[in-house]
């Protein structure tokens, strides 16, 4: 038997098809302004001043629709007094778990209050220990001031990008907190220069810090950062420059050694695979140990221990007693320095 069923109207359908295409253009309506923030994430901070007249500053998201970032300052006679200054002025909630770099001024970082910085810093828990330690010679609130994405819309993206890309180039120190803390009294850290020109911002050379626990007064350029790396074993490859012109590295590898039982000389091994080389391969050789000798011998009289020789030599003392009664940053300062380069 046959059974008829009765044609439905298309008119229904449609009128349900068009509720649901209005119900999801409301809901994407709804979702097109950004959600209330409750805290301000710093993606850089810096420190400038001195012991009584501290300040702070903050670089932190807008959170508006069209982006953007605004600087937070405070001041204290204390780096507490002036984070709480800080806070006070923030739009919301600040708080440091972001943060891609901590910058300080070249005055701050060269003087006898630098270590209190770092003291400080190690007690903020909050604060990402993954930031970057640089210092700028360029006014701090100036250099905060400038900072924006060289590419996409947030900052925190863009520094992650430049600072990966110059240290493959081994053009800056790996100078993350974290690092530099774990040092101890082992190495002495090399802190990444950060300037900024015609509105972007420079990632190139390094402060060292000396004996005396205050970055040098002078940073290290970029061709002088590319040989630490080298001797640090973080560049293996790329464009090395050098005085005598531009190498392509396709392989390197380094040893360094200290004299025992004397700690009074030590040794650094160079092997180099090189392309592209305007010079000889004993030119290159001769060339490249003349620079690193020349650097050495400029760290080892600010007494840094750029390279952790302390990490060999402490590992013959018998105990913490003999290790600072071996003075070694004195003992650094008289390092016998020599370096061998061969070229394959």
């Amino acid at each position: 038997m046959n059974r008829v069923f009765p044609s439905r109207s298309p008119v229904p359908a449609f009128f349900a098809f068009l509720a649901l295409l209005t119900a999801v253009a409301l809901l994407c309506s709804a979702c097109s302004a950004l959600p209330a923030e409750e805290r301000s994430f710093a993606v850089v901070f810096g420190v400038s001043g001195g012991a009584g007249d501290w300040t702070l500053h903050a670089r932190v998201p807008t959170y508006q629709t069209g982006g953007g970032y605004l600087t937070v300052t405070g001041r204290g006679d204390t780096l507490p007094h002036a984070l709480a200054d800080l806070d006070a002025a923030a739009p919301m909630q600040l708080h440091p778990g972001q943060a891609r770099m901590i910058v300080l001024s070249a005055d701050t970082a060269c003087s006898a209050d630098f270590p209190q910085v770092m003291a400080w810093l190690t007690q903020w828990r909050a604060l990402r220990s993954g930031a970057y330690l640089a210092v700028t010679p360029m006014a701090l609130d100036a250099f905060m001031q400038a900072l924006e994405p060289a590419t996409g819309t947030r900052l925190s993206k863009s520094l992650d990008v430049l600072v990966q890309s110059r240290l493959q180039q081994g053009v800056i120190p790996g100078s993350t907190l974290a690092e530099v803390l774990s040092m101890g009294e082992r190495q002495s850290p090399v802190l990444l220069n950060a300037d900024v020109s015609e509105g972007a911002l420079i990632l190139a050379g390094g402060w060292p810090v000396g004996e005396d626990g205050r970055a040098a007064q002078e940073p290290l350029t970029a061709e002088d950062m590319q040989l630490l790396s080298l001797m640090q074993g973080r560049l293996t490859q790329g464009t090395l420059s050098l005085d005598e012109g531009a190498v392509r590295l396709t392989g390197a590898s380094v040893d360094v050694s200290v004299s025992l039982p004397t700690l009074q000389a030590a040794h650094v091994t160079l092997t180099l695979q090189a392309a592209d080389s305007p010079l000889t391969a004993e030119d290159l050789s001769r060339a490249v140990a003349s620079a690193c000798l020349r650097l050495l011998n400029r760290l080892s009289a600010l007494g840094s221990d750029a390279l952790g020789l302390g990490r060999q030599a402490i590992v013959h003392m018998s105990d913490m007693d003999a290790w600072h009664a071996l003075d070694w940053p004195q003992r650094l300062q008289a390092m016998e320095w020599a370096v061998s380069v061969g070229v394959e």
